[in-house]
């Protein structure tokens, strides 16, 4: 009976863990839709384009949820050995660490983290160089703090 009650105890605390861990990310605070040049932008404002000139499109993705709802699309450019991902509509429920991680799967076991995400809307980001972008075809919205998968988009 008292092997009952401690696998219980157990249980209760893990259940706890995994409330807190999802609970812990949702609506900490707010991101500021931001346009190629950095500057604020409201998220209805479809006049902000990336400038794509010599640039070919590699891939592209629709973002799916994960715990949270995640939405938007998201092309990789690339000129010059020089790679951009390019977000588009996008939008996110908020949390207190979010990151921009490329990634091998939805479960970032092997992953490179691009940037702290700080924008919703139209914006872009360079990739630092020598991301494996042909191995990690994932782009994660993650909170990093709880190790919580928000969204995600293939690269295809």
């Amino acid at each position: 009976m008292k092997a009952i009650g401690k696998n219980w105890k157990s249980v209760i605390y893990l259940l706890g863990l995994s409330l807190l861990a999802v609970v812990g990310c949702v609506k900490d605070k707010d991101l500021t839709p931001l346009g190629t040049t950095g500057q604020p932008v409201s998220a209805t404002d479809n006049t902000v384009v990336f400038d794509s000139t010599g640039q070919q499109r590699r891939a592209s993705g629709t973002f799916q949820n994960g715990v949270h709802t995640v939405s938007g699309t998201v092309d990789l450019y690339e000129r010059n050995g020089k790679q951009t991902l390019v977000f588009r509509n996008f939008s996110t429920d908020t949390g207190p660490d979010l990151r921009i991680y490329l990634a091998t799967d939805t479960q970032a076991r092997n992953f490179t983290e691009v940037q702290m995400l700080t924008s919703t809307g139209h914006f872009f980001v360079e990739l630092p160089a020598g991301i494996p972008v042909s191995q990690q075809r994932y782009v994660l919205i993650w909170c990093k703090r709880f190790a919580v998968h928000f969204g995600n988009a293939e690269l295809k």
